[in-house]
């Protein structure tokens, strides 16, 4: 039985189904029955893979590792709970006059598109498939952070395409170096452009050429990523998205183009050694972390704040592979599931204040939200203990893994950075968050404290996130290991 071409027809026939009809509920219904059904085949192929290895369709055009099948889940669950959360949404905004029908319609396509991008990104196996699919992304990604078309919506996507049109620039001669490195000997035919294939010849590729590939990979696939000093695109692009839009981003797209990078790392530690590239991402990890901090601390804007913390974010996980041991590269592989789970959530509570109190201006929410809105506060105050870093939750668990794991492998000074950064986040986080939570709230007529939109989609990943922080199933931790593993370079 096929399980890897579903995962992309599936989701490009809910777009083709969303364009043939007008029913918003309709196209809500689409999406949420076609990312079901990918999150269905998503658990299949992990436990498939766990059990038996790497899965191939296609005569070897698509390929899913253990690394693939961890991100086919987690791109699952974030377009699933976002398909969920975006019927109401968009039903309120409709009701508003924030969109149009016609600018609806746009976003119920595209999503599936986006997620269609996403899939083939990490599934597909030929290195310039993965590069045009991650371009796929970010032209479905970038229409759909200017659908409310405002001044300040195209500006964010104007920046978004410019400084990621750069990056994908930069990462496409990344793809051609590491080509030309396979293709030394002109007496032998062409070889296979097939990662899978590359890695089985990375000893014999040519070094230099190799090196500079790393190099434009970083440059570009970390702009992608919003890593800094690359990440100036990253705060406008989540403040102006409609709210869905931005739980993709957050949770699923900025981890999609790290993957593409750590393919590009993998080959790289097995042609020159794991230092070069090790190196790099351990610097580019702990710049994104330190510039994170004061960024959040000085922000007003609800979702640019929330945008900063995905950057901090990030940075860890580029630190737990540069660290480069089996614990460390499994904890960072844990953050990116744990954070998949809990910045949607943010992004949604987010949303529904902004419907009711028409700003993400803080000092404009005011204090006292719990009481007009205290579902949604209730699941914004649990997200934001967990993605501080707060037990009980997962993250806790996770960060703690990568630091532990850079004490045991002797890097106590890597360690007491990251140490450092999490808590100038965590009283960044803290501190705003304060400004908004607790107190009387302020006189308005519009907040209604019985509204109860998002719950299901909060509920989801709240709930998936408490379950999975205590416990993980075997097959989970199978695949995390098979993918650390993948990683960090063993046989």
């Amino acid at each position: 039985m096929s399980l890897l071409a579903p995962l992309l027809f599936v989701p490009a026939g809910a777009a083709l189904g969303c364009s043939l009809v007008r029913s918003r509920r309709m196209m809500a219904a689409l999406g949420v029955l076609a990312f079901g059904l990918t999150l269905a085949g998503g658990v299949a192929l992990l436990r498939r893979v766990a059990a038996g290895g790497a899965v191939t369709e296609w005569a070897g055009f698509l390929r899913a590792d253990a690394l693939s099948a961890w991100m086919v889940v987690l791109i699952s669950v974030v377009s699933l709970a976002t398909s969920v959360y975006a019927g109401r949404y968009f039903q309120r905004d409709l009701a508003a006059g924030a969109v149009t029908p016609g600018q609806m319609k746009e976003f119920f396509i595209l999503t599936p598109l986006f997620g269609c991008g996403m899939f083939l990104v990490v599934l597909a196996n030929s290195l310039g498939v993965m590069w045009a699919a991650v371009e796929a992304t970010a032209l479905s990604s970038v229409l759909l952070v200017a659908l409310y078309n405002r001044r300040t919506s195209l500006e964010g996507a104007w920046k978004y395409v410019i400084l990621g049109s750069l990056g994908l620039a930069l990462a496409l001669l990344g793809t051609v170096f590491i080509y030309a490195a396979a293709c030394q000997d002109s007496s032998r035919p062409l070889p296979s452009f097939n990662w899978s294939h590359l890695l089985t010849v990375a000893p014999q590729l040519n070094p230099r050429l190799v090196r500079l590939a790393f190099v434009f990979a970083l440059l570009g696939y970390g702009t992608k990523a919003g890593l800094a000093p690359m990440h100036t695109w990253l705060p406008d692009a989540h403040s102006e998205a409609p709210s869905p839009t931005s739980a993709m981003l957050s949770g699923v797209s900025l981890k999609i183009a790290l993957y593409a990078l750590l393919r590009f790392h993998i080959l790289t530690a097995a042609c020159l050694g794991p230092a070069f590239s090790c190196h790099l991402l351990l610097g580019f990890g702990l710049l994104s972390m330190f510039l994170a901090a004061p960024f959040i601390l000085v922000q007003e804007n609800l979702k640019r704040m929330l945008a900063y913390s995905s950057l901090e974010h990030v940075g860890l996980i580029c630190v737990g592979i540069g660290l480069g041991t089996p614990l460390t590269i499994f904890g960072a592989l844990l953050h990116m599931g744990y954070h998949a789970l809990t910045k949607p959530v943010l992004f949604f509570a987010a949303g529904n204040l902004h419907q009711s109190c028409h700003t993400l201006e803080m000092r404009l929410i005011g204090p006292g939200m719990v009481k007009l809105l205290p579902v949604t506060v209730l699941c914004l105050g649990l997200a934001a203990v967990a993605a501080t870093g707060l037990p009980p939750f997962g993250l806790f668990y996770s960060e703690l893994t990568v630091i532990s794991g850079g004490v045991v492998a002797g890097q106590m000074t890597v360690s007491v950075l990251v140490l450092g950064a999490l808590i100038a986040c965590f009283c960044g986080m803290l501190r705003q968050f304060t400004r908004i939570l607790p107190g009387e709230p302020k006189p308005r007529s519009d907040g209604d404290g019985r509204r109860m939109d998002g719950v299901p989609a909060m509920g989801l990943l709240l709930g998936g996130l408490l379950v999975f922080s205590v416990w993980l199933p075997q097959p989970v931790l199978d695949v995390l290991h098979q993918a650390a593993g993948i990683i960090g370079g063993e046989p």
